[in-house]
């Protein structure tokens, strides 16, 4: 009993020493764990320092072209926060939270729009795909339209719309529904066909083989094709709001350009950083989504 007892406090003191409380904090696990966090903020700093020294020497234009990033900055703050106007600078168009007036409505639109060409897209392609007469049917409408530049469609639209708001949700859905169909459609065509044959000798029917099979064979596919759509269907409503124009608060796109052709340099880069930022909360947003979706398709980090 005296044994027992001696090793159970040796084993308490020795948990407690803070050698070993300390362990997990030391530099090399530190920056393993947050290495990436550390290589981000450190390449931001040398980008945005870079930024300066270029803007000030105006090694590449005035700065009426390329402005400094303390005056992208501050036309950053009003434009989502409000405060007051950069004297000195061209403010044409900049006033308090118009930034963040505009990208409401970019986010609205492509909002909506991504609902819809993907609610759409994902049943096309699974129909494509289990069904040859429908996939010989609609693949050369598909194949075509997905190659056509939107631009070169955007006439047509306008003849069938005019100019309105719906011309916009149009143009981001014709951008953004085909990688969708297309990557489901291959990943319907390319399921494994032994599967499919085992759950036929098991009695499933065409229903539960979709369900059962298809689907979680396809996942991956769909995961893939939702994720070039995003992006395209960022490229879509920008190109809409170039296109389309508005008055007032026509969208990030419409401000990028309404900003820059009044010379406003500090607002169209505010203006652009907003929409990188959104870019990059999506691309990280969908990377997250096939972590959880798709575990299988992660690469083991080193």
């Amino acid at each position: 009993m005296t044994q027992e007892k001696t090793r159970k406090v040796d084993a308490t003191a020795i948990v407690s020493q803070p050698r070993m409380r300390d362990a997990d904090q030391t530099p090399e696990r530190l920056w393993r764990r947050h290495r990436f966090a550390i290589i981000t903020a450190i390449n931001l700093s040398v980008f945005f320092i870079l930024w300066e020294i270029i803007a000030q020497t105006e090694l590449i234009g005035p700065r009426i072209i390329f402005p400094s990033f303390v005056d992208m900055f501050r036309a950053l703050r009003i434009g989502w926060f409000g405060g007051s106007t950069i004297e000195g600078t061209n403010t044409q168009l900049l006033r308090d939270f118009v930034i963040v007036q505009n990208f409401l409505v970019t986010l609205k639109v492509y909002g909506i729009s991504m609902l819809i060409a993907i609610g759409v897209g994902i049943p096309i392609g699974l129909v494509m795909g289990g069904s040859k007469w429908l996939d010989a049917i609609l693949s050369p409408y598909v194949w075509t339209l997905s190659s056509l530049p939107r631009i070169a469609i955007y006439p047509i639209l306008v003849m069938f719309l005019g100019i309105s708001g719906s011309i916009k949700y149009v143009l981001v859905i014709l951008t953004a529904i085909f990688p969708v169909i297309i990557n489901t459609w291959a990943g319907v065509k390319t399921t494994d066909q032994s599967l499919i044959n085992a759950a036929r000798v098991f009695g499933a029917s065409r229903p539960q083989i979709y369900r059962k099979v298809v689907l979680p064979y396809t996942l991956p596919f769909v995961v893939s094709g939702v994720q070039l759509s995003l992006s395209r269907g960022l490229i879509g409503v920008v190109l809409a709001e170039f296109l389309t124009g508005a008055s007032t608060l026509g969208g990030l796109g419409w401000l990028i350009f309404r900003s820059a052709s009044a010379f406003n340099s500090p607002l169209t880069y505010a203006a652009l950083f907003s929409l990188a930022v959104f870019a990059l909360v999506l691309v990280q947003g969908t990377r997250t989504m096939e972590a959880k979706i798709a575990p299988w398709r992660q690469v083991t980090e080193t």
